[in-house]
This record gives C-alpha cells, structure tokens and sequence, in this order.
C-alpha cells in the first residue's frame, strides 16, 4: 500500500501509527518488520563490496526495518510488512520546479523526509538507504 508521509501520525518503539486513505487510524508493527527485513536479507544472499559473504543477521543486532530512497521521483520510506507499506513524499510542483532539473530533491521536502529517519532512530529503529 502507498500512503502520503503526512499521513505517518506517530512512531513508537513497538508500532507506526498512521491513518489510510480513507482516514482510518492503521498501525505498523516494528517488529514484524524487522523480523521480514532480516528474512529478506538472508533470502538475497547479500554480499559486501569486496565480494564476501554479509554477515550474519538477528533480530537483536539488526535494527532495520525497511528501505528509504531519498532519490527517487517520490522519495519514500517502505516498511516491511505485509504487504509492505509505503510513506512517500508527495511534492506540490512550484513553476520554478519546472526548470529545476533536480526535482524533487529540494531542501523543503528533504526536513519532513529526515525527520522520519530521525523518529525512527530516536526509538531504536533504521531504514536501508537505497540513494
């Protein structure tokens, strides 16, 4: 599901709290997340940049909950869910937005975009960072 980052309400240690599209308070749990993070992970069988296996991954040592791309048309923040859920930021385009060709990345996305990421580390949380 994709959902407006505006509409993220709360992020606790346990949960996300959120409202859907049709104004329902919705909750995400951080745990499963981590938990179908770390599933994922092993199931890709990542390795590092110089070509050796990825550590190994737990729930206790791998705080990682999903993705973020801050480079993307839509910067989002994707959980690990299911099914997964989406947060993105969802810009209202300026005329001046049309000759920059750095859209969306402007500064005045990119505080409520962090601030995201700085909510969740505040609780003991990450996201992947995809940019």
């Amino acid at each position: 599901m994709i959902y407006s980052i505006k509409s993220i309400k709360n992020i606790f240690y346990e949960k996300i709290m959120y409202c859907d599209n049709a104004g329902n308070e919705k909750e995400i749990d951080l745990s499963e997340c981590n938990k179908n993070w770390i599933e994922y992970i092993i199931g890709e069988n990542h390795i590092t940049a110089e070509g050796n296996p990825a550590p190994k991954l737990s729930v206790e040592t791998d705080r990682c909950v999903g993705e973020r791309d801050w480079s993307a048309d839509k910067p989002y923040f994707e959980f690990f869910s299911i099914p997964k859920t989406r947060f993105e930021i969802q810009p209202k385009r300026r005329l001046l937005d049309y000759f920059n060709r750095h859209w969306p990345h402007c500064r005045r996305y990119y505080l409520e975009f962090h601030e995201i990421q700085k909510k969740l580390a505040a609780v003991g949380w990450t996201t992947y960072d995809l940019s």
